[in-house]
């Protein structure tokens, strides 16, 4: 597995930052999943999103994200196994 720093926006949503190759190391094809692009820098997985996208299409959720708590209940019960799902060895702070 590969570590990965488990990071929060400031709704408290958890993502992880990895790459092109960590994205078609899952079997992904490292097309986001929002704007169909080809990803060819960071790549973004969102537990709660459910969603792997690129560092435009991450910057425009951040601005309008909203505090749901039966969201942030769910994340705590299972994201760090979902991460770990994709391969990931998951730091937490």
């Amino acid at each position: 597995m590969k570590k990965a720093k488990l990071n929060y926006t400031k709704q408290g949503y958890s993502y992880i930052k990895c790459t092109k190759e960590d994205c078609l190391n899952w079997g992904g094809m490292s097309i986001c999943d929002n704007c169909n692009e080809l990803m060819e820098e960071e790549v973004y997985l969102i537990f709660i999103l459910s969603r792997a996208i690129c560092k435009e299409c991450f910057e425009e959720w951040l601005k309008r994200a909203k505090i749901y708590e039966e969201d942030l209940k769910l994340q705590k019960q299972r994201h760090v196994s979902w991460y770990k799902a994709y391969g990931f060895d998951i730091e937490e702070d």
